[in-house]
């Protein structure tokens, strides 16, 4: 069985493709379960820092497949709302809490959008068309209820209730793309970010992300109490101490994230 998710490191960066391009690189259950192995491998190699999850031919990812859906329906394998999501914890809380970026080519429907919203920064090729389609189909896009942390409620509103794709600038206007690019520099662009992510301290970059993700739904005590405490064990690292011997050496830090 052909691989439905790409993996290749090169230095510190990481390359995850979804890899089903006749299919527009729809969710099947084995894509899912390797999109999942990958980011697990990438989260376990302590020399691999940032990753960026893109997509084989002319789509990011058009969203669920459906055909398989219907093939589960028609054989009376009743679908769930666990092959979606978790009941105990936000949807798409994140995986890993090293860097994940998104370059988005082409389609990101459904399935799709919630992968990119997955991703921390992402990246859109101008000719992208991104959109929650769920609706079009008697589904729900659950990644949409935590949607409105990250853009106004009104755009997750129009996503969900239109289901109407929308354009790379659009989705960049909305701010849930972070930058638009002509579609032959996409993957240029989001590697350049990459080694600017991956040339920093990774430890740093990982327990930012963790602070960032698990403020959002802390007082202001708590999230401080906790940044008090992840601070102190940052600077306990070896990392922590290479950094300032490094500046005073005048040279680059050698990272080992430890």
């Amino acid at each position: 069985m052909a691989e439905t998710v790409l993996y290749e490191k090169q230095d510190n960066i990481v390359t995850i493709t979804l890899n089903r391009p006749d299919s527009l690189n729809s969710i099947n259950r084995q894509l899912r379960q390797e999109l999942g192995e990958a980011i697990e491998q990438f989260d376990g190699e302590e020399d691999a820092f940032v990753a960026i999850i893109t997509g084989a031919g002319r789509a990011f990812c058009a969203g669920r497949d459906l055909k398989e859906r219907a093939a589960d329906n028609a054989a009376g394998v009743q679908a769930r709302a666990s092959q979606s999501m978790s009941a105990d914890r936000p949807y798409m809380w994140p995986r890993t809490w090293k860097p994940l970026i998104a370059a988005v080519n082409g389609f990101a429907l459904a399935g799709g959008w919630s992968i990119a919203q997955m991703c921390d920064l992402r990246i859109a090729a101008e000719d992208a068309k991104l959109g929650i389609s769920e609706t079009k189909w008697s589904l729900l896009p659950p990644f949409g209820t935590i949607l409105p942390k990250m853009i106004p409620l009104s755009a997750v509103l129009e996503l969900v209730f239109t289901a109407e794709p929308i354009s790379a600038q659009r989705a960049y206007d909305i701010g849930f793309v972070n930058r638009v690019v002509p579609g032959d520099q996409l993957m240029a662009e989001a590697m350049t970010l990459a080694r600017q992510i991956a040339s920093n301290a990774p430890l740093a970059v990982q327990y930012f992300k963790e602070l960032a993700y698990r403020g959002q739904n802390m007082s202001i005590q708590d999230i401080s109490s906790l940044t008090y405490h992840m601070y102190d064990q940052l600077l306990t690292t070896e990392d922590s101490k290479e950094g300032p011997r490094a500046f005073a050496e005048k040279r680059k830090p050698v990272w080992k994230g430890r």
